[in-house]
C-alpha cells in the first residue's frame, strides 16, 4: 500500500521521488507567456533522467537482473546509480571521457562501477552490448527502450498539461532538447494524440560540430523517429550558455546547459504564444563547461 503524506514525509526514497511529482512549473519573465518545467527537482540525478531510470529499473526488477549496465553521458547513469543502490544490484556505467567529471564521481560514491571510453555514447553503444552478453548483465538499452518513450507519457507530459489546464493555459508550443529522444519523444506523442498540431512541438540540437553536454544531432535511428516534431533548431554552446545567463540573471536559478538552449531556440521563435520549455536538470554539474565558454574557450 503506497502510503501519501500531505507534509513531505516520505518513508523511502522511491516514494520521495513519485512524491516530487508534478515537478514545478514556472512562469519565466522572459517572453510574453513562456513557462518553464524544472526538472532538477527530481531527487536521485536533479534532472528529467530520474523517470526514464525508474521505468527501466522496474523492468529490470521484473527480470530479476541482479547485474545491469548502460552508456550514459551522465544524468541517467547517476538515477541508475541510485536505483542500483537502493535495491542493492550492482550497476556497470559506461561513460565517454570527455563526459563532466561530477557525474563520474557521483556514479562512484553511489557504488557503480564506471567505464571511461570514447567520445560520445555513440562510441559506447557496442561495447555495452558487448560486455552484456559477455557478462550477462541486462542491457537497459535506453537508446531504443520504449519505456523511455511511455516514461515521459505516463508523467512529464501528464503533468505538464494537468498543470498547465489549472490555470487556464494551453500549450500552443514545446520547447525540448533532444538526446536518447525520450523525454520530447513522450511529450509529442502525449500531446499530438489529444491534441494534434494545436501543439507545436520544437526540437533542439547542437549545431553542427559543437557539444552541448546531454544533448545530441539526431540521425535519424533514436526514439524520436516514431514520433513528429514539427520543427528542429541548432543551437551553438555559446547560445546555450547565453541562455543560462538570461535565465539566471531574469529568475535567480542556475539551469544547465541543455536547459541554455531551450532559450537560445525561444529567442529564435519570441512571440505571444504559450510556450513551455523543458529544463532536463541544473547547472551545478557543468559549472567547469559554463566558465569555460563564460570565458570564451
Amino acid at each position: 500500500m503506497r502510503i501519501v503524506s500531505s507534509d513531505k514525509v516520505y518513508f523511502d526514497p522511491i516514494q520521495l521521488l513519485e512524491e516530487s511529482w508534478p515537478t514545478p512549473l514556472l512562469k519565466l519573465s522572459i517572453g510574453q507567456d513562456v513557462w518553464a518545467k524544472l526538472e532538477f527537482f527530481n531527487p536521485f540525478s536533479r534532472s528529467i533522467k530520474d523517470r526514464t531510470a525508474l521505468f527501466l529499473f522496474r523492468e529490470a526488477l521484473k527480470e530479476d537482473a541482479k547485474q545491469i549496465t548502460e552508456a550514459t553521458s551522465g544524468n541517467i547513469g547517476v538515477a541508475l546509480s541510485s536505483l542500483s543502490a537502493i535495491y542493492g544490484r550492482k550497476f556497470v556505467a559506461f561513460i565517454p571521457t570527455q563526459a563532466p567529471r561530477a557525474f563520474k564521481i557521483a556514479m562512484k560514491v553511489l557504488g557503480t562501477e564506471v567505464i571511461e571510453a570514447g567520445k560520445s555514447t555513440n562510441d559506447l553503444l557496442p561495447l555495452v552490448k558487448n560486455y552484456a552478453k559477455t557478462s550477462g548483465s541486462y542491457h537497459l538499452n535506453q537508446f531504443n527502450n520504449p519505456l523511455n518513450v511511455k516514461a515521459h507519457m505516463e508523467t512529464t507530459a501528464k503533468e505538464l498539461d494537468e498543470q498547465l489546464r489549472s490555470v487556464n493555459k494551453f500549450p500552443e508550443r514545446i520547447i525540448a532538447t533532444m538526446g536518447t529522444g525520450g523525454h520530447i519523444a513522450g511529450i509529442s506523442r502525449y500531446f499530438k494524440e489529444k491534441y494534434g498540431d494545436e501543439v507545436e512541438i520544437v526540437g533542439v540540437q547542437p549545431a553542427e560540430n559543437e557539444r552541448i553536454p546531454g544533448i545530441k544531432r539526431q540521425n535519424g535511428d533514436t526514439l524520436i523517429s516514431s514520433v513528429k516534431v514539427d520543427r528542429v533548431i541548432d543551437v551553438t554552446s555559446k547560445e546555450a550558455v547565453d541562455g543560462v545567463v538570461k535565465v539566471a540573471r531574469s529568475s535567480g536559478i542556475l539551469v544547465g546547459l541543455s536547459s541554455g538552449a531551450t532559450i537560445a531556440a525561444y529567442q529564435r521563435l519570441s512571440d505571444e504564444k504559450t510556450t513551455v520549455l523543458i529544463f532536463p536538470d541544473d547547472g551545478f554539474k557543468y559549472l567547469d563547461e559554463i566558465e569555460r565558454l563564460l570565458n570564451g574557450a
